[in-house]
């Protein structure tokens, strides 16, 4: 079997337009809660993005818009490479309508980050993120459920302490009939001639 090459870029926006109810996510990707905390988010986590992983949003939005062109992914790429890799604590456990997430620390690597990228499409309609950026942990819980979560979360962090990451890397995430993909990565600090 011979080395697997990521899709091209023409594949990628082929599968992106082909689809026109395809959602997109921009995100940092932590696989490094997942390996600590993946259990009690499989048990815990029932919202669309669970298939996605523990990450930080960084922006939602829709292929249909046609936002996704070669000119998009170069600036992506220009921004990701201008930001350097940056590393965070989750020590905090955040409660918000049946949500329990980490508050990442420091969040202003992240801001940043956010409004880099928001410039980006400024001149087309935005969907309204969080303000607080946030590691979902779990959603779509009833009362007990957060509760139970969040003592278990809490628990962990009071015997291991705060857990580091790396965010090292931006992801763009596509889904298609409720399943997320990795369809482009965007390494922070790196220059990339691909785009």
């Amino acid at each position: 079997m011979g080395p697997v090459h990521p899709p091209s870029m023409a594949s990628v926006e082929a599968s992106m337009h082909n689809s026109f109810a395809t959602n997109t996510l921009l995100a940092l990707r932590l696989p490094e809660v997942d390996l600590l905390f993946g259990d009690l988010r499989h048990r815990y986590d029932r919202s669309s993005t669970r298939s996605l992983g523990t990450h930080i949003a960084i922006r939602a939005g829709h292929c249909s818009s046609g936002e996704w062109t070669k000119e998009t992914f170069r600036l992506l790429a220009a921004i990701c490479a201008f930001s350097s890799p940056f590393e965070i604590a989750l020590a905090r456990v955040g409660y918000s309508r049946g949500v329990v997430y980490f508050t990442p620390e420091p969040s202003e690597p992240i801001f940043r980050l956010k409004s880099r990228i928001a410039r980006i499409f400024a001149n087309r309609q935005l969907e309204t993120l969080e303000t607080i950026p946030r590691v979902s942990m779990g959603g779509g819980l009833s009362p007990s459920q957060t509760v139970m979560l969040g003592m278990a979360l809490e628990g962990r962090i009071k015997q291991r302490g705060a857990l580091m990451a790396v965010c090292s890397e931006l992801s763009l995430m596509t889904n298609d009939e409720g399943q997320w993909m990795t369809s482009e990565r965007f390494a922070l600090g790196e220059t990339s001639s691909r785009f």
